[in-house]
C-alpha cells in the first residue's frame, strides 16, 4: 500500500513537468509562406522569406487595415542558408516559423553553381519545414518573383502556389515538385525536372517551362520551353487537356484535347539494347474554328486527324531528341519502364543509363499517335 501511495506521489509530482516546454506562443511567430535563394557575391547565398503581417490579414470583418502590406520580405546574406536564417533571426521580432511555408524559388543562377541537395538541406533537415512545400526554380532573381502582386490572391506565395495548381488546365505547367519528392531523386540519383517560374513582360508570374538536372552530377542542364514541357508531360501521362493550333485547308483550327492516354511498351532491339514505343491516343473536339460556313467539318474531319497526330508526334518527338542528344539526360522517365519490364538489362546498363556511355542516348525511341475528332460542324451547320 505505501509503495502504491509513494508511485502515486511521484506521479503527482512530474505532472506538472508534462506540458509543452517548448511551447512559443502564436503572437511570437514569424509565419513564413514563402522562401527565395539567390546567388550573392563572393559565393554566398541570398535567402529571402516572405513573412505575413497578422494585423493586415483578413479578419472576422472580412476587410483588412487600409494602408498597410498583409507581407514583409526580409533577406539576408551569409555563406550557407542555415547561417543566413539564423542571421534573420537576429534582426526581427519574430523568429521565422516555416511550418507554413508553401513555396521554395531557386534562382537560376544559384543552380548553375551550387548542388539543389546542398542548397535545400537545411529545409530537408528541419523538422519545422513542411515537406509538402513545392520546389520551383526562377529565370533570373528569385526574391523579385516573391514581389509580384495579384490582385486575386492576397499574398505573392499563395498566387504562386494556385497558378501552379493550374496544371490540369494548362498542358505547359510541370507538376508540382514538393521537397519530399525532390529528397527521393536526390537519394535514387535519378534525373528530374523542377517547374520553372518566371516574370511575363507586364508583371505577372508565368509557371509554364521546366528546369532540368541530371541526377548522377546534380547538374542544371538548362530550361524547356512551352511546348517542349507539353511533350515531357505527354510522355510522362500527365497530360489532362491541351490545345493544338492547327492550319487546315488554310485556315486556322484549334484542336482541344479532352481525352488523353499514353502507353510506353518496351523492348529489346538487335543490339541488345531497350527500344521504347510510346503510343499515344487522344481523343477532343474542334475548340475554335476559322471555317467557312459552307465548309463542313466532317469532311475534313481526315484531314484534321492527320494534323492533329502530326502536332503531337512532332511535339513528343522535339524533347526526346533533346533529351538524348543535348542533354544527355533521362528526365522524362524512360529509365523507370526499362526497370519495370526489362529488369535484368536495367540492372546491366543502369550505371551508365545518362551518364558515361550514356545508354539512354543510344536507345530508338518511337512515338505513334491516334486522334479521334468527337464533335464536328461549323457554327451555323453542325451536324
Amino acid at each position: 500500500m505505501a509503495k502504491m501511495l509513494r508511485m502515486v506521489m511521484l506521479f503527482m509530482l512530474l505532472w506538472p513537468l508534462a506540458g509543452c516546454w517548448d511551447r512559443i506562443e502564436i503572437e511570437e511567430r514569424g509565419f513564413v509562406v514563402g522562401t527565395a535563394l539567390d546567388a550573392a557575391e563572393d559565393g554566398q547565398i541570398k535567402l529571402t522569406f516572405q513573412i505575413v503581417v497578422p494585423t493586415q490579414m483578413k479578419g472576422s470583418s472580412g476587410q483588412k487595415n487600409e494602408g498597410g502590406s498583409p507581407f514583409i520580405n526580409l533577406s539576408s546574406t551569409a555563406d550557407s542558408v542555415f547561417k543566413a536564417a539564423r542571421k534573420m533571426s537576429n534582426e526581427i521580432s519574430r523568429a521565422p516559423y516555416l511550418a507554413h511555408n508553401q513555396v521554395i524559388i531557386i534562382s537560376e543562377k544559384l543552380v548553375e553553381t551550387e548542388h539543389v541537395g546542398d542548397v535545400l538541406d537545411l529545409f530537408i533537415r528541419d523538422p519545422e519545414n513542411r515537406r509538402a512545400s513545392n520546389i520551383m526554380v526562377a529565370h533570373g532573381e528569385a526574391s523579385k518573383i516573391l514581389e509580384v502582386h495579384s490582385k486575386i490572391e492576397t499574398l505573392p506565395a499563395q498566387y504562386i502556389r494556385s497558378t501552379q495548381e493550374n496544371k490540369d488546365k494548362s498542358e505547359s505547367i510541370t507538376p508540382p515538385t514538393n521537397i519530399g519528392e525532390l529528397h527521393h531523386f536526390l537519394l535514387s540519383k535519378s534525373s528530374y525536372a523542377l517547374p520553372k517560374i518566371s516574370i511575363t513582360e507586364d508583371d505577372r508570374i508565368s509557371t509554364s517551362g521546366a528546369a532540368v538536372f541530371n541526377g548522377e552530377n546534380y547538374e542544371f542542364k538548362g530550361f524547356l520551353d512551352q511546348d517542349e514541357t507539353t511533350g515531357r508531360n505527354m510522355i510522362q501521362g500527365t497530360v489532362k487537356t491541351a490545345s493544338l493550333e492547327l492550319v487546315v485547308h488554310g485556315k486556322q483550327l484549334v484542336y482541344e484535347v479532352k481525352e488523353f492516354n499514353r502507353i510506353i511498351r518496351v523492348h529489346l532491339d538487335d543490339r541488345g539494347l531497350p527500344e521504347f514505343d510510346v503510343e499515344i491516343s487522344v481523343r477532343g473536339n474542334i475548340g475554335e474554328s476559322e471555317l467557312d460556313q459552307g465548309e463542313n467539318v466532317r469532311e475534313l474531319n481526315g484531314e484534321i486527324k492527320r494534323k492533329a497526330e502530326q502536332r503531337i508526334k512532332q511535339i513528343a518527338m522535339d524533347v526526346i531528341l533533346k533529351a538524348q542528344n543535348e542533354y544527355k539526360t533521362d528526365f522524362l522517365g524512360f529509365w523507370k519502364k526499362c526497370q519495370e519490364r526489362e529488369y535484368r538489362t536495367w540492372v546491366r546498363y543502369k550505371n551508365d543509363w545518362d551518364r558515361g556511355q550514356s545508354i539512354f542516348s543510344q536507345c530508338k525511341i518511337h512515338v505513334n499517335v491516334d486522334a479521334k475528332v468527337r464533335t464536328v460542324g461549323t457554327v451555323t451547320g453542325t451536324e
